[in-house]
C-alpha cells in the first residue's frame, strides 16, 4: 500500500487473510502502485485475529496509516485533514478537523467534482506541493459498522495534475439549523495555534513554526469554518480553489 510518498508491504499468512485480498485490492485501488522513489515504510500484517471482516479492514487501514506517518514524520507537514484539488489547476483546499467532524463526508461529497487526495492525512511539502494519500473512505452504511470503500466505488475524481496548497480551512461541525456556515479569518499565528494539535509531525520537524509560517503566508488567512451540513461548504470550496 502506498501513500504520502511511502510504501507499506502487507504480510498475508493465513487463509482468512488470503480470502480478504481481493477486497483489499478493490478498496485500496488508488494506493497499489508505488513511485520508484517511495520510502520504505516497513511491513504490516493483515490478519490480527479479529473475527469480523469489517473490523479487520478498519484495523488494517489504521496500521497502514500509522506506518506511513511514522515513515514521513519530520519530512512532511502531516495534518489530520481532507484534501481536494481543482481537477485542472491543482489548487487544493486542505480541510483540517479532528476525527468524526466531517473530513470523510466532505471528501465523499465533493470528491465527485474535485480531485480526491485524502480523507485522513494531508501531506504537504515546504513549497506547498501536496503528497496524496487516497486511502479507502470509511463510510457508515449501517450502524454501528463502517465500511472501507474504494474511491472508485464512490465515483471520485482521480487527480490528473500536480496538487498544490491554495487554502487551509479548520472545520467545526455543529449540527444545528444555521442556514450558512460561519467563516472566521484567523490571524496567521492564531491559525498556526489551531492547526498544531491536528498535526502528526510538527514535534519532530526542525524549525516547525517558522516553516509552517512560510508555508501558510502565501495562502493566508486560515479560515475557521463552523457548519451544520457538508452541502453548505460547496460555495466556500468553489470560492477558495475555483469551481470545476
Amino acid at each position: 500500500m502506498t501513500g504520502l510518498g511511502a510504501a507499506v508491504t502487507l504480510r498475508a499468512d493465513t487463509p482468512a487473510t488470503e480470502a480478504l485480498l481481493p477486497r483489499l485490492r478493490r478498496a485500496w485501488s488508488w494506493c497499489l502502485d508505488p513511485a520508484p522513489d517511495a520510502i520504505d515504510a516497513g511491513e504490516v500484517e493483515v490478519f490480527d485475529g479479529a473475527d469480523d471482516e469489517e473490523a479487520m479492514m478498519q484495523r488494517l487501514t489504521q496500521r497502514v496509516t500509522q506506518a506511513l506517518l511514522t515513515a514521513r514524520a519530520g519530512q512532511l507537514f502531516l495534518f489530520h485533514a481532507a484534501a481536494l484539488c481543482h481537477p485542472t489547476t491543482g489548487a487544493t483546499v486542505v480541510a483540517i478537523a479532528p476525527s468524526g467532524t466531517g473530513k470523510t463526508t466532505l471528501a465523499a461529497a465533493m470528491g465527485r467534482r474535485y480531485g480526491y487526495l485524502t480523507d485522513e492525512t494531508a501531506g504537504i511539502l515546504d513549497d506547498g506541493r501536496i503528497v496524496a494519500y487516497p486511502k479507502p473512505l470509511s463510510l457508515r452504511q449501517s450502524a454501528p459498522a463502517k465500511v472501507e470503500t474504494s474511491p472508485d466505488d464512490l465515483g471520485l475524481v482521480r487527480p490528473a495534475v500536480a496538487a498544490r496548497l491554495a487554502a487551509v480551512v479548520l472545520l467545526r461541525r455543529e449540527p444545528d439549523t444555521r442556514p450558512v456556515p460561519d467563516v472566521l479569518e484567523l490571524p496567521l499565528l492564531d491559525g498556526i495555534a489551531e492547526m498544531a494539535p491536528e498535526s502528526s509531525s510538527l514535534y519532530v520537524m526542525q524549525n516547525p513554526l517558522r516553516r509552517l509560517r512560510d508555508l501558510l503566508a502565501p495562502v493566508e488567512p486560515v479560515l475557521q469554518v463552523t457548519y451544520a451540513d457538508v452541502s453548505q461548504l460547496d460555495g466556500l470550496v468553489a470560492e477558495l480553489v475555483g469551481r470545476p
